[in-house]
């Protein structure tokens, strides 16, 4: 049983890391349960690797570990193998301070207005608001990934219907090929850049050194924490607005993220061994487009005062 499910999980796993964790996690259990899933066996085995682990590793256990009883449920449909999973717990990160990368839209918003303000090319400002409103709205990794997509990725992605952004492996850090839904605010300010391109140098239309140095420059310090606000932090913006302000309230009164987490996850290209995550490869392109704008749809993170009408007209 064991071997089958290692051999389902690699042939939907291309990171090597991930592999070698898989594994280790599955011959630990084994070794430390003598193959005997009990209530009691994986209390043991939870306090084992929380007693020997920071908590990084701990989270490698805990989801490798469900993510085994969760296919075992499948594979058997003995409904006991989920009912195990109830006696895991999500590692806990300590907490020692207050998360210094705390962001909302009214962040996001200074971050644009500071660059409409500021003394720059047209069409370096209209590319640099585009970059914020694209990163923002979809969680990318800047350098990794945004800062690697071409022009005409984004031209075929506008085609599309409804518009949507095909990642290749070589271009995401966990060579992790995925779809990305391009969110109208989005689509509003990335067309006009595509159809000024010829003030690019590149054909990279997010050249991440610009983009990253002009945050530097900007200096601009977020409203909760005070701290300065980079370009890499709009990854975690968008995680943030997945789990803490888009949510939605349940009939029974539980309050409940808007979009599943495995959905957040896959776009965002992360964690991306989990059954979560997996789960939507198997999707079409528009399945994954309606259940990110049913979250998504009322965001719009452009100050009232930036107008593209008016840059437009500088070009």
């Amino acid at each position: 049983m064991v071997k089958e499910y290692l051999e389902y999980r690699f042939s939907r796993v291309t990171s090597e890391k991930s592999k070698k964790w898989i594994r280790k996690v599955i011959t630990e259990l084994m070794n430390r349960t003598k193959g005997l899933l009990s209530r009691e066996s994986l209390m043991q085995f939870q306090n084992w690797y929380k007693s020997n682990y920071g908590y990084e590793s701990q989270c490698k256990y805990h989801d490798n570990t469900s993510n085994f009883l969760e296919w075992l449920y499948k594979r058997t449909g003995d409904y006991e193998f989920r009912k195990l999973k109830e006696i895991l717990e999500r590692p806990q990160r300590p907490s020692k301070k207050l998360n210094p990368i705390i962001l909302r839209e009214v962040d996001v918003k200074n971050v644009i207005k500071a660059i409409w303000k500021a003394s720059l090319a047209p069409f370096v400002k209209l590319r640099a608001i585009s970059a914020v409103i694209f990163a923002s709205y979809t969680g990318l990794r800047p350098d990794a990934t945004i800062g690697k997509l071409t022009f005409s990725e984004f031209e075929e992605a506008l085609r599309r219907c409804p518009p949507m952004l095909w990642i290749p492996e070589e271009k995401d850090k966990e060579m992790f090929p995925h779809w990305v839904p391009l969110h109208p605010v989005v689509v509003k300010w990335v067309k006009p850049v595509i159809e000024f391109k010829v003030f690019s140098q590149t054909d990279r239309i997010f050249p991440y050194d610009q983009i990253r140095k002009l945050f530097d420059d900007l200096n601009v310090k977020a409203v909760h924490t005070g701290r300065k606000i980079t370009y890499s932090h709009l990854r975690k913006f968008f995680e943030q607005m997945c789990n803490n302000v888009l949510v939605v309230r349940l009939p029974d009164g539980r309050v409940v993220p808007a979009m599943h987490p495995g959905l957040r996850d896959y776009i965002m290209a992360h964690n991306t061994g989990s059954l979560d995550v997996q789960s939507y490869d198997g999707k079409l392109p528009s399945e994954i487009y309606e259940q990110y704008m049913m979250a998504w749809k009322d965001v719009n993170l452009v100050p009232k005062e930036v107008s593209l009408d008016e840059l437009l007209k500088q070009l």
